[in-house]
């Protein structure tokens, strides 16, 4: 073959990728632990006519232990019509193979944009039949530089008759890496809490377990707030609200926000504003985010001779009323990682018993409520024993690091993914050093230090 044929099937392939076509799954699962989590994955091929090529690609971004080096990939094919099953695709050894990990799933195909539809079940499989919603594939149009998660609840965490609480992801489908700013606001349109900041890898994405605590907001009650997602670029955004009285969760898509004034990024740039329908550096030929809103430019009237009005400011909307939350069955709430955390059934007792005992455990480490080990760090002599005590789950306490936000083991314990009323997990330190651990679920977002002095 002659250098120009060869050249021209280089080009001839350059510009079918270009032209290649993704949709995106932003939440997928497949966790082991106290309350396991799988995603089961379904694709179709909306055309009578023509076959659709597809490339599957996992890109995890939570591991209990580590994410493939490689993301893994499985190449399919779907005649005219045809619908595909793929049962706990994450850990599944004839797709990924990725067992106990979270991510998302970019699913790249060579036809028009509407002819793969791509939907999923989360669910778990504990505590008492199955807890689950559903997700969907979302195509390149629904990523938003600015963008809007309404339907958001929260109740304190410390209740004993738990409520409701909400996870905040996103999935970042360009080549650049993002600096997204989440930040609350009331159903007056008021900031409630502290913005906060994280960083979103290329074709990779992040979540915010508990986004109210993150926030320094744990002991708010809101049953109508919501949550603006603010970014560089442009991102699929999704929000999963949890009510652990009924183990009920909802999956709400980020819609399309207008910009608004910027807010900063904590530790970070400040995002820059971008217009929505701006070209988005994925593979999709879909611009990210729709079309620019034109500015309208107000006509001035001239004022009829008349009475003079008083013009009457206009609200941001109704205020709300908070509404206390109405006693109700006792449930044990659980922190999630990607997925919602499954509950507990709710049991009909009026009376909760708190547990653990009030009597406090010498050297005890509270494990929750919350994403967190209380307290962080805790200073012993050697040859005396820690004693941690679920609050909340699930969750573990591991010995191991997380440098660069890479969570792995080092074998000195592990008391594995529980919730409560699990006993104590106890460990002797026979002798002196700083021994870092984590929780398996949280990873990085969640560590605890024990400093052992001679």
């Amino acid at each position: 073959m002659s250098r120009i044929s060869v050249a021209a099937v280089g080009l001839f392939a350059a510009a079918l990728s270009l032209c290649a076509e993704v949709v995106t799954l932003p939440a997928a699962a497949s966790i082991q632990g106290g309350n396991p989590f799988f995603s089961d994955v379904r694709v179709f091929n909306t055309s009578y006519a023509s076959s659709l090529d597809v490339t599957a690609t996992y890109r995890c971004f939570i591991a209990t232990v580590a994410c493939p080096g490689v993301p893994p990939q499985m190449h399919f094919t779907l005649a005219p019509r045809e619908s595909k099953a793929f049962d706990d695709m994450v850990a599944n050894p004839s797709t990924f193979g990725a067992h106990d990990t979270a991510g998302g799933v970019e699913f790249e195909f060579d036809g028009p944009e509407d002819q793969l539809v791509v939907t999923s079940r989360l669910f778990s499989t504990s505590p008492l039949n199955s807890v689950g919603m559903f997700i969907p594939g979302l195509h390149g149009s629904k990523a938003f530089a600015t963008s809007v998660l309404t339907s958001i609840r929260h109740d304190p965490l410390a209740d004993l008759v738990a409520g409701f609480r909400t996870n905040v992801g996103a999935f970042n489908p360009g080549g650049v890496s993002a600096q997204a700013t989440l930040t609350i606001f009331g159903s007056d349109g008021s900031q409630l809490g502290s913005p906060v900041a994280r960083a979103v890898p290329p074709h990779s994405g992040m979540q915010v377990s508990g986004i109210f605590e993150a926030a320094g907001l744990s002991s708010l009650v809101t049953e109508n707030a919501t949550i603006v997602v603010r970014s560089n670029v442009p991102l699929f955004t999704y929000a999963a609200v949890l009510d652990n009285r009924t183990a009920d969760p909802i999956f709400v898509v980020g819609a399309p926000d207008n910009s608004g004034p910027a807010t900063p990024t904590p530790g970070g740039p400040s995002p820059t504003r971008t217009a929505v329908g701006q070209p988005s550096p994925t593979k999709t030929r879909t611009p990210m985010g729709g079309m620019p809103t034109p500015t309208r430019t107000p006509t001035r009237t001239p004022t009829q001779p008349g009475p003079s009005a008083t013009p009457t400011p206009t609200q941001a909307g109704p205020t709300a009323t908070r509404t206390p939350t109405q006693p109700g069955p006792t449930a044990t709430n659980t922190p999630t990682s990607l997925a919602p955390t499954a509950t507990p059934t709710s049991t009909r007792t009026q009376t909760a018993t708190r547990t653990p005992t009030s009597t406090p455990l010498p050297n005890q480490v509270n494990i929750g409520p919350g994403i967190a080990f209380s307290p962080s760090t805790i200073t012993i002599t050697a040859g005396q024993t820690v004693n941690w005590v679920w609050m909340s789950g699930p969750h573990s306490t591991t010995s191991g690091s997380c440098p660069g936000g890479v969570c792995a083991p080092d074998g000195i314990w592990d008391s594995g993914v529980h919730t409560p009323p699990t006993p104590a997990f106890s460990h002797t330190f026979p002798s002196a050093g700083t021994f870092t651990y984590y929780c398996k679920i949280h990873l990085a977002s969640m560590q605890g230090t024990v400093v052992v002095n001679p």
